[in-house]
């Protein structure tokens, strides 16, 4: 089955976001269709959409060519102007305007192409930028936080004993408490070992899973439903105490390896 173009998706997201009040599903539509016949008339194009028929199809919906997507494409002077051709709010294909600019030497399959647009009712020219138009997500959230001012992270008293193997080696080279500490030990005293506090892996773990969200999203084109859902999931497996140890240990015996140093 082949598969859609890159000018044909950017085109598509772009229709979905401007037809997101006429035709809410315009997205799960395009994503479970496939492409049949391309033509290049001489003055623009159009690909024709198969929806899966096993989709659900709308009960009610608008008739027509309709959108306000415009793409400059290759070297033509004046943007495309793309609409989504529906019937009853079933997509049936997507139509490329060219204003009479002669397109026929362009292949639209691999032509370059920049600046997505839409036009507001006013006749002005809105940038689309798809990272702007994503919903509120609470995967944002786990970014808002105040670790990072002084004034609200909690003091931690400095650790009075170290354990296990640091702990060995700090009594080894410890100097005697009678002499100068500068006189009898020249290297620098090994850093201490930090405790890992279990909020701020918890953040990170957040973070990390928001992250490979967002790369399923826009890098391997999983749906955004879909990257939420893992988001969710991932999030609430992470919070098992049993999973929160296990991690633990392994960044503290990172930490101490550092600290300690190959033998």
């Amino acid at each position: 089955m082949s598969r859609y173009t890159r000018l044909e998706r950017a085109v598509m997201d772009a229709l979905v976001h401007d037809l997101r009040a006429e035709i809410p599903d315009l997205a799960g539509q395009f994503e479970e269709s496939r492409p049949s016949q391309r033509r290049n008339s001489g003055f623009g194009l159009f690909t024709e959409m198969i929806v899966d028929r096993s989709r659900p199809a709308p009960t009610t919906g608008p008739t027509g060519d309709l959108g306000t997507v415009h793409v400059m494409v290759g070297h033509l002077p004046d943007p495309i102007a793309f609409k989504a051709r529906v019937r009853h709010g079933v997509l049936l294909g997507l139509l490329g305007d060219s204003y009479g600019q002669d397109t026929r030497a362009i292949d639209f399959a691999t032509v370059a192409f920049d600046q997505v647009f839409t036009v507001d009712a006013r006749g002005q020219s809105i940038p689309f930028e798809p990272t702007r138009q994503m919903p509120p997500s609470p995967l944002l959230n786990l970014h808002r936080h105040n670790d990072h001012d002084p004034a609200t992270r909690p003091v931690e008293p400095p650790p009075l004993v170290n354990v296990g193997a640091l702990q060995r080696v700090q009594e080894v080279d410890a100097p005697p408490r009678h002499l100068p500490a500068l006189v009898l030990t020249p290297d620098p005293t090994p850093e201490p070992r930090v405790p890992t506090d279990q909020m701020s892996l918890l953040i990170g773990l957040w973070a990390l899973i928001g992250v490979i969200a967002l790369l399923l999203v826009f890098v391997f084109r999983l749906p955004f439903a879909l990257g939420v859902f893992f988001a969710i999931v991932a999030g609430r497996a992470v919070k098992q105490q049993t999973f929160l140890t296990a991690v633990r240990k392994v960044v503290d015996g990172w930490q101490t390896s550092r600290v300690i140093g190959p033998d």
